[in-house]
C-alpha cells in the first residue's frame, strides 16, 4: 500500500503506513526504506537520511536505502553520494539505477571519464535506459567530446516521437559544442523566442560553470529496488531512485535517466537524483526568477515545493527552467520562488512556486507534476 501511495504521488499516506509498521516492528528494513523515500518526496531530506541509514546492512531493502541516501547527498556532498551508490552496487552489481546515479556523482566531482564508465555500465545492464544515454551524452559534451555526444544523442532526438525534453538535451549538447544556430532551431520547435534566448543563456552559463550546470541538466529515473533501474544523475538524466530525488547532473536512473536530467538530468547537472521515478530530466531553460523567496505568482498565496535541494541558485534556476519547459501549460502564469535555506552547516536552494487560490488547486497542480515524473509537495 505504501509503495502504491508513493507511485501515486501521495507520500504523506506512504509515510503514515511506514510509521504504523515501524511502531510494531522498529527494525523493518522495507518500512524504513519506504519512510526514507516518503520523507524525501516531502522535502525532508535530513529525516530521510536518518531513516535510510537505519536499514540493516544485510536487509534486502538496503540497496534501495543506499540509493536513496546517495541521492539526498548528491547536491551537497557528491563524494558521500558516490560512496552510497558504491555501497548499493557492492550488493547488487547490476543495478542500473545505482550505476546511473554513480555517474552523476562522479560528473559532479568533475571526473567525467569515470562518470562515463558508470553510464556505459548502466547501459550494459539496460540498453534502453534513456537517462543513462542522455547523461552519457551530456557528460561527453562537458568533457569537450561534443562530436561524440551529438552522435550519441541525435538518433534519440531525431525520432518522430522524441519528447521535447530529449530535443532540449540535444540543444544543450549542440550549444556546448558551439553549434548555437542548430541548437536555437531545435529549441524554436517548442519554445517562443524569449524562452529560446533564456535557454541559450542557461547553456552558456553551464559552459562557464560546468559543475552547477551539469547538475541542472541531468535527470532522474524512477528507482526500482533490487532491479536494475536508472537513477537520477546530476546533469545528465538520472534514473528514478528507489524513491530518490533529485540532484542535477547527468540524468540518473535517484532517478530519476538521460535524467539529466533526466538532464541539459538534469538531472543535471551534471547532477540530479533519486527516485527512480522520473526518467530523463531536462536541460535548463529558465526565466529569471525573483531573488526573493517571497515572490509569488498572482492569484493566491498557497505555494508548492518542486524537486529537491540544489547547491546553488544557478542550479535551482536550471531546474525551474527544465520543469517549465517540460510542462509549459501547467507552469503558465507561475513564477519561480528560489528559497535559500541554511542548516546543518551548509546552504542549499529550494525551488518553489505559488499563486494558487487554495490547497485544492495546488494539490491538483502537484498531481499533474508528479504524473510527469517530477516531485511536488504542497507547503502548508
Amino acid at each position: 500500500m505504501a509503495d502504491n501511495a508513493l507511485k501515486g504521488g501521495s507520500p504523506e499516506i506512504a509515510l503514515q503506513i511506514a510509521n504504523n509498521v515501524l511502531t510494531q516492528n522498529p527494525g523493518n528494513g522495507s518500512a524504513l526504506a519506504t519512510r526514507g523515500e516518503a520523507l524525501t518526496a516531502l522535502g525532508r531530506p535530513e529525516e530521510a537520511a536518518i531513516a535510510f541509514s537505519q536499514v540493516p546492512p544485510k536487509d534486502p531493502a538496503s540497496v534501495s536505502a543506499q540509493i536513496g541516501l546517495g541521492r539526498i547527498r548528491l547536491a551537497s556532498d557528491p563524494v558521500a553520494a558516490e560512496a552510497a551508490f558504491l555501497g548499493a552496487l557492492s550488493q547488487d552489481p547490476r543495478n542500473g539505477v545505482a550505476l546511473n546515479d554513480l555517474g552523476i556523482a562522479r560528473d559532479l566531482q568533475g571526473r567525467h571519464t569515470d562518470a562515463q564508465t558508470a553510464y556505459r555500465s548502466a547501459l550494459g545492464v539496460d540498453p534502453s535506459m534513456r537517462a543513462a544515454q542522455v547523461n552519457l551524452a551530456l557528460s561527453l559534451a562537458m568533457s569537450g567530446q561534443s562530436r561524440d555526444a551529438v552522435q550519441l544523442l541525435r538518433p534519440l532526438a531525431s525520432k518522430p516521437d522524441a519528447s521535447p525534453q530529449v530535443r532540449h538535451d540535444m540543444a544543450a549538447v549542440l550549444a556546448m559544442g558551439g553549434s548555437r544556430t542548430e541548437a536555437e532551431q531545435i529549441l524554436s520547435k517548442d519554445l517562443p523566442p524569449e524562452q529560446v534566448k533564456q535557454a541559450m543563456d542557461a547553456f552558456d552559463s553551464a559552459a562557464a560553470a560546468k559543475s552547477n550546470a551539469a547538475a541542472g541538466l541531468l535527470a532522474t529515473t524512477p528507482a526500482a529496488a533490487p532491479q536494475s533501474v536508472a537513477l537520477p544523475v546530476t546533469t545528465p538524466q538520472v534514473a528514478a531512485p528507489v524513491p530518490v530525488a533529485s540532484a542535477a547532473v547527468p540524468q540518473p536512473a535517484s532517478a530519476p535517466p538521460p535524467q539529466a536530467t533526466q538532464p541539459p538530468p538534469t538531472q543535471s547537472q551534471p547532477l540530479s537524483a533519486a527516485t527512480a521515478t522520473p526518467t530523463a530530466i531536462q536541460p535548463p531553460v529558465e526565466p529569471s526568477p525573483p531573488r526573493s523567496p517571497s515572490a509569488n505568482a498572482a492569484g493566491g498565496k498557497v505555494e508548492v515545493q518542486l524537486a529537491g535541494p540544489t547547491p546553488s541558485r544557478d542550479a535551482a534556476e536550471i531546474k525551474w527552467g527544465r520543469l517549465q519547459r517540460q510542462m509549459p501549460d501547467a507552469f503558465a502564469g507561475h513564477q519561480p520562488i528560489l528559497a535559500e535555506v541554511h542548516g546543518s552547516g551548509r546552504t542549499v536552494w529550494r525551488v518553489r512556486t505559488g499563486g494558487f487560490a487554495d490547497a485544492g488547486a495546488a494539490s491538483a497542480f502537484c498531481e499533474h507534476v508528479r504524473t510527469n515524473g517530477a516531485s511536488c509537495t504542497l507547503l502548508q
